[in-house]
């Protein structure tokens, strides 16, 4: 009898090791389905299997406002451009899939250098600078993206990598957001077709992009803040943020400023019909530089370069609160994460994460913070 019951709790021993399988594998799914951009859970974990893809979008006045799909991005970087008084947006998608994006415009050095790099991505563009021309000056920004390792999974009108891509991926588009709209803000990307592409061709696996801090919690060291405006120089724009209480998130406002009487606006995007909000914004200053290429051949401006690896100032609006902070990157392949001034990093809130760029030197974006302390 005694070896029967040792037999029989042997038996329920071993019965019972499957279960705790069962039990374990579920949470190391939860982990690959936690979203690296945003520390959120992915509605669809599959979508997490593939790169980010990082989208061109115009900023170019109210021409083309509002814009499609910028609601569905997890990051959006805005930077300064030639003659540091127009910005860019370059959209990054990963956990959604807007059915269209635009108006795409051509690529900068930021892609380049850093964002690409930065998130191991798709870049999806009407095309950019060449030196065809002009063979014996410095190599322009499309001569780059071809030498670019990564030069195959660059989606453009110009013949970069594998191909010159129209419809399905890109298609110009007539009377979006409105009628009248010129043909050079007409071009539109379609991130569906477009991952399906990357996939067929064997370019969109998951990438390794290490992770950001996030704490759900309000971090210590903060101010109350549920306003502020980075007025970029000349025409700018400026973009003024709100903090909307009822959502938790900073609502985006721009003031065209090329108008005789300037006019603040909110920010919608096009296919949702819903204010652009994000739940963290980081005025970040970094240094910029002119590159030795022409970027705009009519007015013989340089392109410009920006410097994002070291160190430099940042702002961080989370809640209703701003953290004056570092932005801190030793590799090309690191993402960017803030700090406070002891090392210690500066957490975001978990969800999506709109930085604005600005020269730290002569062509730096002004500032401004209510309530006022």
């Amino acid at each position: 009898m005694k070896h029967r019951y040792v037999i029989l709790l042997a038996a329920c021993v071993l019965a019972l090791v499957p279960a705790v399988a069962a039990v374990q594998l579920p949470a190391a799914r939860a982990q690959d389905a936690v979203n690296p951009l945003t520390g959120l859970p992915a509605a669809d974990p599959a979508a997490l299997e593939r790169r980010p893809m990082l989208v061109k979008v115009s900023n170019q006045g109210p021409v083309i406002r509002p814009q499609n799909g910028l609601s569905f991005a997890d990051h959006v970087w805005e930077y300064q451009m030639e003659g540091f008084q127009v910005t860019r947006y370059t959209a990054v998608f990963y956990s959604q899939t807007p059915p269209r994006v635009g108006s795409v415009r051509s690529t900068r050095l930021i892609d380049i250098e850093h964002l690409m790099p930065m998130y191991q991505g798709i870049l999806v563009t009407s095309g950019g600078s060449t030196n065809r021309l002009a063979p014996n000056t410095p190599p322009r920004i499309e001569e780059r993206l071809r030498a670019a390792e990564w030069a195959r999974r660059v989606v453009s009108e110009s013949w970069i990598g594998d191909a010159a891509y129209g419809r399905p991926y890109l298609d110009r588009l007539v009377n979006l957001p409105r009628p009248g709209v010129p043909r050079y803000h007409r071009l539109f990307a379609f991130p569906p077709e477009i991952w399906a592409l990357m996939s067929q061709k064997g370019l969109n696996q998951r990438p390794a992009l290490g992770s950001l801090a996030f704490d759900g919690n309000a971090p210590a060291g903060g101010l109350p803040t549920t306003e502020a405006y980075l007025d970029y120089p000349g025409s700018g724009p400026q973009s003024l943020w709100k903090y909307d209480a009822a959502t938790g998130r900073w609502q985006s406002w721009v003031e065209d400023q090329t108008s005789r009487r300037p006019v603040r606006s909110a920010n919608v995007d096009f296919l949702t019909g819903q204010p652009l909000e994000f739940d963290n914004v980081v005025f970040l200053y970094a240094d910029h530089y002119l590159a030795d290429f022409l970027e705009d051949e009519t007015a013989r401006l340089n392109s410009v370069g920006i410097n994002l690896l070291g160190e430099g100032r940042a702002v961080l609006l989370r809640g209703d609160q701003r953290y004056e902070a570092l932005w801190r990157r030793s590799g090309p392949d690191q993402l960017m994460q803030l700090y406070y001034q002891d090392g210690t990093a500066l957490p975001f809130k978990p969800g999506t994460i709109w930085y604005a760029v600005t020269d730290a030197g002569r062509f730096t974006a002004r500032s401004a913070y209510w309530p006022t302390p």
